[in-house]
């Protein structure tokens, strides 16, 4: 990557840094004044605010993010995240052409290097891949300084760019959907948009498919943006249920190349009119 362009996004997080911390002298000043009420105030204040928008995944509070679909219309996207994976993607790739149904695979770089034909399969069929990290650091990925969070975000676009031929991936999502106040610029400087989801199962952690089902159910509507995974004991029977609810659904799963994504459309939620 650009090393100016990796140095002039470092130092814009760096400096993001620095202001987020600047409350501390602020509470330092009011326990030696006296108050220590409205120093605990403001740190417990300071602190909340960024735990939420740190561990909460559709908080925009730190930058921009896709949650839903810009035109709902009658459609819905399917992403499928922590891929490739040598036995879940094949399985997978043939039920979405039995349903005839595109998605939107997040691949981690690491494992795409490893299994390079599986993610060539994954674009030959028609689907979209997008950025999960390079070695998906599900635990820490919330808490990574500015320079290992460029390493991670950088290297997978690195990764996937060098295994396809094309353009490189346009979304970006973190590990968990974890990501810190400057998550979203390192992610921007890379042409990328970070993008979460409006209905999920927890099949991440969950094992009961009708459950992890009924859950991404309540939840569908048109213009959502649907999230499975691969790597998990269910994997395969959930992407078929899911699959299969979305045929049943009337939504239509478009491409995911032909959504167009403008600027001003980057954080798109639906709002009941005023």
């Amino acid at each position: 990557m650009n090393t100016a362009l990796r140095a002039s996004t470092l130092r814009h997080a760096y400096a993001r840094f620095a202001l987020a911390l600047s409350p501390v002298p602020v509470v330092v000043w009011l326990v030696w004044r006296g108050q220590p009420l409205a120093a605990a105030l403001l740190f417990c204040t300071v602190l909340t605010t960024m735990t939420i928008g740190t561990l909460v995944p559709r908080c925009a509070l730190f930058g921009r993010m896709i949650k839903r679909l810009p035109q709902a219309g009658d459609q819905a996207l399917l992403t499928i995240d922590d891929g490739p994976h040598p036995v879940h993607t094949p399985a997978i790739l043939d039920i979405l052409d039995r349903h005839k149904i595109k998605a939107l695979f997040f691949l981690v770089g690491a494992r795409a290097a490893q299994h390079p034909q599986l993610v060539r399969d994954i674009l030959a069929r028609g689907h979209e891949i997008g950025n999960h990290t390079q070695t998906h650091p599900a635990a820490t990925f919330w808490m990574l300084r500015p320079a290992r969070l460029w390493r991670e975000i950088a290297g997978c676009q690195e990764t996937l760019a060098a295994l396809c031929p094309g353009p490189p991936p346009r979304f970006f999502r973190p590990p968990a959907g974890h990501h810190n106040l400057v998550t979203a610029l390192i992610a921007r400087s890379l042409g990328l948009r970070m993008m979460m989801w409006s209905a999920r199962g927890f099949d991440g952690v969950l094992t009961d498919v009708p459950a992890i089902t009924r859950r991404i159910a309540l939840r569908l509507q048109p213009g959502a943006i649907l999230l499975i995974h691969e790597g998990t004991p269910v994997a395969v029977e959930v992407a078929e249920a899911v699959t299969a609810l979305l045929a049943e659904s009337g939504l239509t799963c478009e491409p995911p190349a032909s959504l167009a994504f403008r600027d001003d459309e980057v954080v798109v939620e639906r709002r009941a009119a005023p």
